[in-house]
């Protein structure tokens, strides 16, 4: 039994090890066109950077560091007001209230610069997309739209 849990360990270790490095930078987020205010900023903010680390997990290359510089956010919907709980309250429409986000990125590999660029991602369609989104994410519309420039961007070209 002990054996077992040890070997379970060292597989999981081993997973962690050869996971690339995602490293997600919010420049200024004071500034941005809509991240929500208070914990709600804050945790869009760690939700949109998770999200991110994620997607390289699974998909880059161990040797490689990926570097993004989120350089302006808007959130889907409208907020007209705060929420009665503290929390903010979101109105989606089919108006001009779609998510986008700017960025920066550089994806290292050994050392050396092999991508980078500058991306402004938008989703007009948001609220037709047949995809689910879990509803406990403060930003699903934006993390699908960061899944798809992810899987665009940065697929190994084999599975492309």
């Amino acid at each position: 039994m002990k054996t077992s849990a040890f070997v379970s360990l060292n597989l999981l270790l081993a997973g962690l090890v050869n996971a690339a490095t995602v490293e997600v930078e919010f420049v200024q987020p004071e500034k941005f066109s809509d991240i929500g205010t208070g914990q709600d900023a804050a945790a869009a903010q760690a939700a949109l950077a998770q999200h991110l680390k994620s997607l390289g997990d699974k998909q880059l290359p161990a040797q490689q560091v990926l570097k993004i510089s989120i350089t302006d956010v808007d959130l889907a919907g409208q907020q007209p007001q705060v929420g009665a709980r503290g929390n903010d309250l979101r109105i989606m429409g089919k108006g001009a209230d779609w998510p986008r986000i700017n960025l920066r990125y550089q994806l290292i590999d050994g050392g050396k610069v092999v991508a980078e660029g500058e991306d402004k991602l938008t989703d007009m369609a948001y609220l037709d997309r047949k995809s689910t989104v879990r509803p406990n994410d403060p930003v699903p519309y934006e993390n699908r739209m960061l899944t798809t420039w992810f899987n665009a961007r940065f697929k190994p070209a084999g599975k492309r």
